[in-house]
């Protein structure tokens, strides 16, 4: 063997082998201990590896040593444990078998195709390579998608006469006040991220400006304002007088006793002891408590703002072991998103929508499945050609209670099984999917109470699966082409072809070389997620000119702006890519060139995928600058709060009026364009004319 053996890969042969360590120990003439410390180790030496292998003597035993002794061109190689091992040693051994033909040829017509073969190989080994996976659950406040979380991952406390409960903090809704997130760790432990100092001032400050006499300010949420009277210990109390409930809240008891929002604000800060609030992580002491109840009191505690030890928090993740989140040679990490409240257009969910490692569970319940919450993201996934579905990065979890699915009609009555339930609605499910021309994506069920959470994590697992598997056959078709090209390097008809595609696509490129003019401007998005938004998150974000959370306004401008680039788009790429399949017809008997033209069809979606992120980036940069300089449209918005109801309606008013207006917006527009037609040319045309380019141009000679 030629590298060191990861010792977790020494342990699975001899448990496999259900060898105890005393047994091997005995055989490689060594004490238990010895091995003990070995396989505690990170690696083993090669060496004593082969030494403990040739003693299990088992075929396991035996197709270990033999992996651990391939010559690999990456270092380390992947774990013997890794689930695309086989697939990563033919892409390593494409790449090291295209580096010494390039090194031997040095052949500058080949230069176009080597790049193309290399650049699909690292793209596939990159990807592959890593096995963590994000998993993201989404969905409405109150859809009970934390309750369902917590009992798939095990995250459960209580005993057997009082139920077990969810280790999170749950319940109808607005109950977390930040995304949660799970990672498998040896031990339990939590970490936290938390807002800046700056931030919990300005909330504060918009908590007791709500409160003002007037309430001019628009407050802060619930589970916001839960947290910062927790910090200062300014909680609303409750007492019965006779019939009556008497209310008391010291905050507002500030403000009548003469104080001004600025000095309450200053008060209930100091009150907070934000210098004490520092603590980012903790892990659960060797030989204490259960670590299950640790967590829940730890997080509840954070939660809410009762730990004077940490601040506001911004997510909160706990740490944990699982097998279920560490099967498959998979190693995935959970993330309980904030309940969505009206759009989906928030950049906490748009950071996974566009992650190709992450896997969006889109969670809805069981009546009302798929409810306008997972097709809004859906059709905004359309809208903005994602191709997150086509990728298996997308799946729809249905969330029954009681009896929900034992109640749906079959044939003949009642369904006679849960499964049988699930297999009713989902063909109902898909029919809805069909009838409001969203794309056909996966349907599970998991019923917290009644279901095996394995099956449902088996599931999930078997879908990332698939999201890797479209980058291991990605791989092997580029292994393939570098075979074909080095058993057909002197075919004439290749070269001819690879010539009279690059003339043909060179042709192409230039017709299609100019975006088309706006087709539909980028604040129309702005004026329908106003429609769908909640009326507080709208009046939030335009007391700080667009940066609310739930509702920025460069954030969901830059996504009109994408849904823009891709209307201007779609007819040029759409002629590329029928060029490209005309291109697979013609020389379908050759499969050098086809595999070619499946590469460049690859860079093109790709290229467009790059093309359509820059867009979004373009959009939010200029129009946030945009904002950052008006005035006038802030307040007059502002202005609008309060004055009863309609108030969604005229600030969209307002806001279309300014664009379609304001000379400064026309101007930006204008300037969105010209950025946009640099990135078509940069991600889409450029890519493609140098990866067909048959014959590189080369610098002029002394003599010409």
């Amino acid at each position: 063997m030629l590298k060191p053996i990861p010792a977790d890969v020494l342990r699975y042969v001899r448990e496999t082998g259900n060898v105890s360590q005393a047994t091997l120990a005995r055989q490689m003439g060594t004490v238990a201990s010895v091995l003990s410390k070995l396989e505690k180790a990170e690696d083993a030496d090669p060496e004593v590896a082969h030494r403990y292998l040739t003693a299990l003597g088992t075929d396991l035993a035996h197709s270990v040593a033999e992996y651990y002794s391939r010559e690999w061109l990456q270092d380390p190689p992947p774990s013997f444990l890794h689930p695309d091992r086989e697939g990563l040693w033919i892409v390593d051994q494409a790449l090291k078998t295209l580096e010494h033909f390039e090194a031997e040829k040095q052949d500058p017509i080949l230069r176009g195709p080597i790049d193309l073969l290399r650049g699909e190989l690292r793209a596939s080994e990159t990807y592959l390579r890593r096995r963590d996976h994000t998993v993201a659950w989404v969905g409405d406040i109150g859809v009970g998608k934390t309750t369902a979380l917590s009992h798939a991952v095990g995250l459960l406390v209580g005993d057997g006469r009082s139920g077990k409960r969810p280790a999170f903090p749950v319940g109808p809704g607005r109950t977390t006040v930040c995304e949660m997130a799970i990672r498998v760790a040896p031990t339990f432990g939590i970490l936290v991220d938390t807002i800046d100092e700056e931030d919990v001032v300005r909330l504060t400050r918009d908590l007791v400006s709500g409160l003002a006499p007037g309430a001019a300010g628009v407050g802060v949420s619930a589970e916001i304002g839960r947290v910062l009277r927790n910090m200062s210990k300014l909680k609303v109390t409750t007492t019965m007088v006779g019939d009556d409930l008497v209310v008391k809240d010291p905050i507002v008891d500030f403000l009548t006793d003469g104080l001004g929002i600025d000095e309450a604000t200053d008060r209930i800060v100091a009150m907070m002891a934000l210098k004490e609030r520092t603590e980012r992580q903790i892990i659960l002491p060797e030989g204490s408590d259960d670590g299950l109840l640790w967590v829940s009191r730890l997080v509840t505690d954070i939660n809410s703002g009762q730990d004077p030890r940490f601040s506001v928090p911004r997510r909160i993740t706990v740490l944990m072991p699982s097998r279920n989140l560490n099967a498959d040679g998979q190693v995935l990490s959970i993330v309980d998103t904030r309940g969505v409240e009206g759009i989906t257009q928030r950049p906490d969910l748009n950071l996974h929508n566009i992650d190709i490692r992450a896997l969006v569970v889109l969670c809805t319940k069981f009546a009302d499945a798929p409810n306008a919450t997972v097709q809004r993201h859906l059709r905004e996934a359309v809208a903005e050609e994602s191709d997150a579905v086509q990728r298996h990065r997308r799946c729809i979890l249905v969330l029954p209670r009681g009896d929900e699915a034992l109640e749906m009609p079959g044939t003949d009555g009642p369904a006679g099984s849960r499964d049988e339930g699930y297999a009713l609605r989902r063909k109902e499910i898909e029919a809805a999917l069909a009838s409001a021309q969203l794309p056909l994506t996966p349907v599970y069920f998991f019923d917290a109470r009644n279901d095996a959470s394995e099956r449902i994590w088996a599931r999930l697992r078997r879908q990332i699966s698939l999201m890797r598997g479209d980058y291991v056959k990605r791989g092997m078709i580029a292994a393939d082409g570098v075979r074909d090209l080095i058993e057909n390097i002197d075919s004439v008809r290749t070269l001819e072809a690879r010539r009279e595609i690059e003339q043909d696509v060179s042709r192409l490129l230039g017709d299609v070389s100019t975006l088309r003019a706006n087709v539909r401007p980028a604040h129309l998005n702005l004026i329908e997620q106003m429609a769908i938004g909640h009326h507080s998150s709208i009046a939030a974000s335009i007391s700080r000119r667009g940066g609310w959370d739930n509702f920025q306004f460069a954030h969901i401008l830059g996504n009109g702006v994408r849904i823009d680039a891709n209307l201007r788009s779609q007819a040029l790429v759409q002629r590329i890519e029928h060029r490209l399949m005309d291109f697979e017809s013609k020389y379908k008997t050759m499969e050098p060139v086809v595999r070619n033209v499946q590469a460049l069809r690859n860079r093109l979606s790709e290229g467009r995928q790059e093309f359509l992120a820059s867009a979004h980036s373009i959009g939010r940069d200029a129009y946030g600058q945009l904002l950052s300089r008006e005035g006038d449209v802030w307040i007059q918005s502002a202005k609008r709060y309060g004055l009863g109801s309609g108030y969604k309606g005229d600030v969209a008013n307002i806001w279309r009026e300014w664009f379609e207006n304001s000379t400064d917006a026309h101007q930006t527009s204008d300037k969105v364009t010209e950025r946009l037609q640099d990135a078509w040319t940069a991600w889409l045309l450029e890519p493609l004319r140098r990866a067909t380019q048959a014959v590189p141009d080369e610098p002029p000679t002394l003599s010409s």
